[in-house]
Formats: C-alpha cells, structure tokens, sequence
C-alpha cells in the first residue's frame, strides 16, 4: 500500500461504523430509559470493528455533551463524536480518567493474553466514584485471551456492580466464556459487513486511498475493517501481494523470497503482527484453494491470488489441500510461539506450495 494508507490511530474512529449502528440505538435506549445495563457483552467475528464501537460508545457516554444531557447523542444511524468535546477526545485518545481500557498489547505483556493482574486493577476504579460525574466506563477488548483465573476476578465485579459503572465485553467466541459471565451480561451479536459497508469504514480511515488498494483489503479481510486495517498497519498485505507474485514466477526467485518471509516473519515481539497476519494469508491461499479443488467458487478472491489458488486447485485434489492447509495452521501457531525461526518456517511451506503448483 501506498503512503495513503497510513497507520490508524483511535482518534480517527469518530463515526459508528455501518451495520453495527442497532448496538448504540440500543445503548441509547437504555440510558435515555433510565434502565442502563451494567454490562455489555459484544460478540462477532474478529476484525469487524466490536472493540472500536465499544471505544465509540465509550466515548459518548464520558462526552461533556451525553454529561450535560445536550440532544442529538445516539439517534442512530447518524451517530458522530464531536471532535472538540473534551470528554470523548480524552477517550480517544485514552486519557480520560474515568475511562480504562484492559488489552494484552502493552509492551511488558508478550504472552498475549490478559492477565489476573489487569483485571484485578479494574474493580477498584470501577468501584471509585466518576472523577468528572458521569459514568465509569471500562472496555475488555478481548474476553478471548482472558484466562479463567481473570474470569473469576471479573464475574465478582459483574454479581455486585458499583452505580454509575459501565463495561464493554469484547469476544468473538462466547462459547468460552462461563456461563456465570455470559449471563450477567446484555448480547449484542455483531455479524461481518456488507462489502460497500467495509469499504465507507475503510475510506473514513483513510480518506486520501486509491479505491483499488482499498478494495484489496476488503477483500482480503473478508469484509472486516479492524481486520483489513491490521493488515495494512503490519504490512502483512502488501508482503503478501510480493509473495503471490513470487509464487507465478518461473523458476522461483529463492533469494526473493526468503527476502520476504524474513520481513514477513519478523522474530521480534514487535513483529507479532505481521506474523499473524502471515498465517492469515497463507491460511487463507490455501483454504480458497481446497474451496476451488471442490468447485465451490468463493467471493472477496483478489486478481493477484486466482493464479495461485488455480494452479494449486487444478494440480491437487480438495482432499489433498484441505490435509496440506490443516498441516500448516497447525504446525504455524507453533511456529509462530517460537518466533524466531518463523521466518524460515515460512519459506519452507512457501516453497512446498511453489512446488505443488508445478505441473
């Protein structure tokens, strides 16, 4: 991607993203009701913006405008956080002491998991009384990567909630939260976008971007912007296009490509998200072409990937790929925990599907 498609910060999510707008009417029915829920639970695919509507809702509910009771607020669809309200701009920017946002992505934390320790933090300041009136406002983004010993410290602050406290769970597998959770919580059930939805969140973010390039990512993402903009920001689909391209080339360019895996597969903690975003695409070149090898003809395929998922298709049988693919999610998370030799792992299983392109 070009210099257009630049690094996102949450600042720049200012606007409600469309298709997910029925999660703030709904939260503005309960506030102007009188009834406000304690606890959110939003749950939906990875990447499809659950954590950024939850910053959003944040943002509004500690905004001087939600505090002084001024109109407008949450009428859906046309939900917007003034820019210049102090309030939501101390929560964009994630400085708002009545506000506290729980993520494994601290630099200190490379387990990425949410530790017993975050949590337990958390009940003190949601116990506090509102710094500037108001709410207190906390978001878990996510509740996958908490483990049960953080669940455990979580659900005492769920059965005897503090007033005047608000908290946004964010998860894209509820099955695995305890039940004991899941019930003390209101469901808010978020599914993928439309295409043209993805891409109007797309272009808000960056608004000066060749449509092509954002197409691209739609399509990649599978109509997931917080998917599409990981992507982008880690540069695992730009490397991902140079490694497509590698794949056509006859005979392979070795030296190229190990240049590549070595960026792709950065063996730092810094670099883990340009890790992932490789089993993303690898796992994705691979799942399309055992859908192909089916004669099952998927949607959202790039131009630059149909030659590849084609070859592999038309030399191989579904049964083949499908054994080939789970061969490689497997053996890559355990790749990936062992990062520094990630970079050859992937071009050891790119040459294997270089070679099973071949005729």
């Amino acid at each position: 991607m070009d210099n257009s498609i630049s690094t996102v910060t949450e600042a720049e999510l200012t606007a409600p993203i469309q298709g997910h707008d029925h999660f703030l009417a709904d939260l503005a029915k309960s506030l102007s009701g009188g009834r406000m829920h304690h606890a959110w639970l939003l749950n939906g695919p990875v990447g499809i913006g659950k954590a950024g509507m939850a910053r959003l809702a944040a943002a509004w509910l500690l905004s001087e405008q939600a505090r002084s009771g001024a109109s407008g607020g949450m009428d859906c669809p046309n939900v917007t956080i003034d820019a210049s309200d102090s309030g939501a701009s101390l929560v964009l920017k994630g400085a708002h002491p009545d506000y506290k946002l729980i993520s494994p992505l601290s630099e200190d934390n490379k387990s990425g998991q949410i530790k017993i320790d975050q949590i337990r933090e958390l009940l003190p300041f949601m116990m506090h009384k509102p710094a500037r009136g108001g709410w207190r406002v906390a978001v878990i983004d996510s509740m996958d990567v908490v483990n049960r010993n953080g669940a455990n410290a979580l659900l005492k602050l769920l059965e005897e909630p503090p007033e005047q406290a608000v908290i946004f769970l964010i998860a894209s597998q509820i099955g695995h939260l305890p039940p004991t959770i899941r019930s003390r919580c209101r469901l808010v059930r978020m599914t993928r976008l439309a295409p043209e939805a993805c891409l109007t969140a797309l272009r808000r973010i960056w608004p000066d971007a060749d449509t092509g390039q954002l197409d691209i990512l739609v399509k990649l993402s599978q109509c997931a912007p917080g998917q599409a903009v990981q992507l982008a920001d880690s540069g695992a689909a730009d490397l991902y296009q140079v490694v497509c391209a590698l794949l056509q080339s006859s005979p392979l360019d070795r030296p190229a490509l190990a240049s590549a895996c070595a960026k792709w597969g950065r063996g730092t903690a810094a670099g883990r998200n340009s890790r992932v975003g490789a089993i993303f695409c690898v796992d994705r070149l691979l799942r399309h072409a055992a859908l192909r090898a089916s004669d099952v003809r998927a949607e959202q395929i790039c131009d630059f990937e149909m030659p590849v998922i084609e070859r592999l298709a038309s030399n191989h049988t579904a049964a083949q790929l499908a054994r080939f693919h789970n061969e490689f999610v497997t053996k890559a998370a355990q790749a990936e925990g062992l990062y520094l030799d990630f970079a050859r792992f992937l071009e050891r299983h790119l040459t294997k599907i270089y070679e099973k392109t071949l005729p």
